[in-house]
């Protein structure tokens, strides 16, 4: 199911920076309906243009008539950050709901967290280890914690396929951690960075992401298939800001100060199950370098990963 075609597909938070360009990539050739509350109507005015049916709605909502009656794939990347007051509603009882709905579908994608693994020190995460809540977004981790549980436990009490993928850092010319810290870079303001360690991450542009998520539904399985996603070049915080500051003449000023600290994926599984990435860590550098800030109708919106990451 890397190519996706004539399917009927939900995608909720369709005015993320994960969801959009995936909503617009499956609105080619499948019927596409894109959920999302639509505050920034630049948003809803690319999906109406690429074909797909936008719907307003509020994932915190408990009444879910306004969304279609039946789908063969959803792809649930509705997210709420740590500080909102209905975290655990939207994340965690929201993804329960469309579970209920939608039960007969042929895949469920529910957009997790890397954000949810227990601190393992520097070395990259895998699929096994514990789950723990991640310093400085300890609501939003213990959120996507509930929500996997419960999905597990409704994938199997329905024979519901499912997939669980878990966001590390996303990026591209819309936004993300990187384009953000690319931004500082830019305008000569200090990247914050964890203390003591090496700042590692596996960021992910956007075109691996769109092609990942919409493969993700082809591996689905009943109790549920977990990956994590992540780009296949593990890069320091460092490494990449400087990859920017060389092509923008800048010399990236660096402060100690963050509270939360670095982690980064295992990909061994991803890469089996979906292939690897295929845009370098400098090539999606170059190419958020390049790309104009007005581009970014959803910058600073970061879905799966806490916005220090």
């Amino acid at each position: 199911m890397t190519q996706m075609s004539g399917r009927r597909v939900l995608v909720t938070g369709a005015s993320g920076l994960v969801a959009l360009p995936v909503a617009a990539e499956l609105a080619k050739d499948n019927e596409v309906h894109a959920v999302a509350r639509w505050s920034n109507p630049a948003q809803r005015r690319i999906l109406d243009a690429a074909g797909a049916r936008t719907i307003a709605f509020d994932m915190a909502e408990e009444d879910l008539s306004p969304l279609p009656q039946s789908v063969d794939v959803v792809i649930n990347y509705g997210v709420l950050g740590p500080n909102d007051p209905d975290v655990y509603n939207v994340n965690a009882r929201a993804a329960g709901r469309l579970a209920r709905r939608y039960r007969d579908c042929q895949a469920f994608v529910h957009g997790s967290t890397g954000s949810l693994y227990q601190y393992q020190g520097e070395r990259p995460l895998r699929e096994d280890d514990a789950y723990g809540l991640h310093s400085s977004t300890e609501a939003y981790a213990a959120s996507k914690i509930a929500a996997e549980i419960l999905l597990q436990h409704l994938s199997e009490d329905y024979a519901m396929p499912l997939t669980i993928v878990r966001i590390f850092s996303f990026y591209g010319p819309r936004g993300g951690g990187v384009t953000q810290r690319i931004d500082q870079v830019a305008k000569g303001l200090p990247v914050s960075v964890y203390p003591g360690v090496r700042n590692v991450h596996t960021p992910m542009y956007e075109d691996d992401y769109v092609e990942k998520t919409i493969a993700a539904a082809g591996i689905a399985r009943v109790g549920g298939e977990i990956v994590n996603l992540g780009g296949t070049d593990a890069v320091t915080t460092q490494d990449y800001c400087r990859m920017a500051g060389e092509l923008l003449g800048k010399e990236p000023i660096f402060v100690e100060n963050s509270r939360a600290w670095p982690i980064w994926a295992d990909t061994t599984k991803m890469e089996r199950l979906l292939g690897p990435c295929k845009v370098s860590m400098r090539e999606g550098v170059r190419r958020v370098v390049e790309s104009s800030p007005d581009q970014r109708v959803t910058r600073n919106h970061v879905i799966g990963e806490p916005a220090k990451v």
